[in-house]
Order: structure tokens, then sequence, then C-alpha cells
């Protein structure tokens, strides 16, 4: 198998997932404070699709990764490259099916807090992921600090995903779509619990911005030094 070397598309897909994130997350916000469920939803939505074909490109390379493990390069028999796979495509594909099922669930007015807490575990996965190309490194990654950084920025913004899809489901779609709530609740967050939510989405929005600017400056480490020099 020839060596064939994607990462700077693949870097830059996952730079825009945090981007994309941040903004739809962020108009959401905005519209939802100025009392404008229509724009809400319609940023929800439309932010939501972009994410699923964003995931639909990333789960493409992810599955072809999977399935040809392109990274080889044959050293005395062994195939040098073999854990950069599994280190890197595990991580894509379960973005990938976290986006996509995103998207799926907003176009089809469905609850979005199921893949809220699917992307919690697949968050602690991720930190797994990077604690171990930490301390597994050069097996795993030539650059362990850049690395770690990534996985538990996006780890982090996983995790926390969960609230702002809880959000979502009772304030931003459940008006108009009482089904999609976890439970029965008001259309607007209770004056006693606005600060609470506020605090939670202002979290979660400050660890999107983490992830843009870890999987950027891991752009800038990693993937120029790709492109200088291809195989």
């Amino acid at each position: 198998m020839t060596f064939l070397d994607d990462l700077s598309i693949i870097i830059d897909l996952v730079i825009l997932v945090p981007c994309l994130v941040f903004y739809t997350g962020f108009l959401v916000w905005l519209n939802m404070r100025k009392e404008d469920l229509p724009k809400a939803q319609a940023s929800l939505r439309q932010g939501g699709t972009l994410l699923g074909i964003v995931g639909g490109v990333i789960g493409i390379l992810a599955l072809w990764g999977e399935m040809t493990w392109p990274l080889n390069v044959t050293v005395d028999g062994s195939n040098v490259l073999a854990s950069y796979d599994l280190f890197f495509f595990d991580m894509l594909l379960l973005l990938a099916v976290v986006l996509i099922s995103f998207a799926v669930a907003v176009n089809l007015r469905l609850p979005t807090h199921f893949v809220g807490m699917m992307a919690v575990v697949i968050g602690f996965g991720v930190g797994f992921y990077g604690y171990r190309g930490y301390t597994m490194s050069p097996a795993l990654t030539l650059d362990p600090l850049e690395t770690f950084l990534l996985y538990i920025a996006f780890a982090a913004t996983s995790v926390l995903s969960y609230p702002a899809t809880l959000y979502v489901d009772w304030f931003v779609t459940g008006p108009t779509n009482p089904a999609s709530a976890p439970l029965a609740s008001d259309p607007k967050p209770r004056p006693q619990y606005r600060v609470m939510w506020t605090l939670l989405l202002g979290i979660f929005l400050l660890a999107v911005a983490l992830a843009a600017v870890a999987a950027v400056a891991y752009g800038f480490d990693i993937g120029w030094a790709h492109l200088a020099a291809p195989p």
C-alpha cells in the first residue's frame, strides 16, 4: 500500500467543525435572547445541516482510512505507522457519527439530547485517546503536546454539548415541538434558572472556541510540514 497523506484536508475539515458549531450556537443564543424563536430555529437547522455535510465528508475519509489503513510505511518488515491509522481515524469516525446524528435530529425534528448523551461517551473516549497518545509518543504521534491539546479540547466540547442539546430541546425546538423535550417544561427558562443556562451555554461556547484554536494550532504545526514533504 502506497503511503497516502490526506492529513491537510482532514485538518481543514476539523477546523471547520468548531467554527460552525460556535457560529450556530452564538446565533441561536442571540436570537433566543431577542425572543425571536423562528430565527433561532432557522439558525439551528442551517447550522445543523452544514455540520452534517462536513460530518459526511469526514465520515467518508474516516471509513476509507479504517478500511485501507493508508498510513503504511514498512521498515524491516513492520508497518511503523499502523498505530497512526487507529489513533486518528477512530476519532474522526466518531466525530462524523456525532455530526451526522445531530444534523438528522435537527432536520427531522427529533430530540437532540440523545446525540448529546452519545457525545458525552465519545468525548471521554477522545480524551482517553489523547492521553494515551501523549504518554505513548512517538508511537502514536510525533507532536504529543499539540495532539493532546487538540484531543482534550474536542473531548471537553463533546461532553459540554449535552447541556447545550437539552437547552435546544427544551427552549428552541420544544415550544413548537413538545415531543422533542426530554421532560415537560416551560417554553422559556424560569427566572431562577436563567443565569445557570447562560453560564452553561457560555462555558460550552468557550470550549468550542478553544477547540477551534487548538485545531488551528495543530494545523499550523502539522499541516505545513506534511505539505512540504508529500509522499
